[in-house]
């Protein structure tokens, strides 16, 4: 199982009690060990009182929804739509076979909920056809019909940036994953953000988006800095090579010349382009990050 499913279960199972203020819960269930019947959790209600006054997804819970989260990357096709439907009907039946047996079993206590990035193109395809109806109930919430139970696909992408929707929105990808992280490291803090960095499967594109995403305000514009150095410290080979670079061209360029190449390069990796102001205000700062100080220049050989 990959890192990026092991992050969407933990982060289900940690921030769900957080956002709904511990009225739901997420479990992933050994009671169906068969490993392609295990769903990635099981939403249930702990504590129905309020429940009802939570925003969508939440409110839609009536006992529980089986869950798979499909990060980015993940096949988003019908099999995937599918194979969430029998994890489900699995633990239905297994509901109906209970001892005793329910005397009036209601399949729309048994959902069926997958996050995802955002709503393939097939299924629209499907609705235009008619195979299928797609209902939008709430932002980034489409129920998927017919059917006697409430599939409801949550495309994290659509989802707004609140605490209580953490746990869906780990799910983001592109532009709107580095949004979310962005946003979650003024929100959830810094130390949290750069550990689900870590987690994910990243690509040049996703980390691309990351540091390419809008932040213009100077505490947004300090966040990022800081993001970035967290980052830079927890992948030091990264660091070690705008490091490097910065030493090799400032061999060429001068002790002066070499501080503005490192104080650039740090830039280049926030994919900001600075004016004139914010690059002395960002001097310190960058040199910091890269350990590429002045002072500590005129010791090294390379500058003598």
């Amino acid at each position: 199982m990959g890192k990026a499913d092991q992050l969407a279960k933990r982060i289900f199972q940690e921030e769900t009690p957080l956002a709904t203020g511990h009225r739901v819960a997420v479990d992933v269930p050994p009671e169906v060990p068969v490993g392609a019947l295990q769903p990635d959790g099981v939403v249930r209600v702990v504590s129905a009182p309020g429940l009802a006054e939570l925003d969508a997804p939440w409110c839609r819970l009536r006992v529980e929804a089986t869950l798979d989260a499909k990060m980015p990357g993940d096949h988003l096709d019908r099999a995937a739509l599918a194979r969430c439907e029998l994890r489900r009907l699995a633990r239905w039946v297994r509901h109906l076979e209970g001892d005793p047996a329910p005397k009036e079993p209601d399949p729309r206590d048994f959902a069926t909920w997958i996050a995802a990035p955002h709503v393939p193109q097939w299924m629209r395809d499907d609705v235009a056809r008619g195979v299928l109806s797609l209902e939008r109930v709430a932002p980034g919430c489409w129920r998927v019909g017919p059917g006697d139970h409430e599939t409801l696909w949550i495309a994290a992408n659509e989802l707004p940036l609140r605490l209580d929707l953490v746990p869906f929105l780990v799910a983001r990808s592109g532009a709107a994953l580095g949004e979310f992280l962005l946003w979650s490291a003024s929100h959830r803090g810094l130390d949290w953000t750069v550990k689900v960095v870590k987690d994910l499967d990243m690509t040049t594109e996703i980390a691309g988006d990351i540091l390419r995403s809008a932040a213009h305000d100077e505490e947004q514009y300090a966040i990022k800095t800081e993001l970035t150095r967290r980052l830079l410290e927890a992948f030091p080979a990264a660091a070690n090579e705008i490091r490097e670079k910065a030493i090799e061209e400032g061999r060429e360029e001068g002790r002066e010349a070499g501080l503005r190449v490192a104080i650039e390069a740090f830039c280049e990796a926030l994919a900001i382009a600075l004016d004139d102001d914010r690059r002395t205000w960002l001097a310190t700062a960058s040199a910091a990050a890269l350990d590429v100080r002045l002072t500590d220049l005129r010791a090294q050989r390379a500058w003598r």
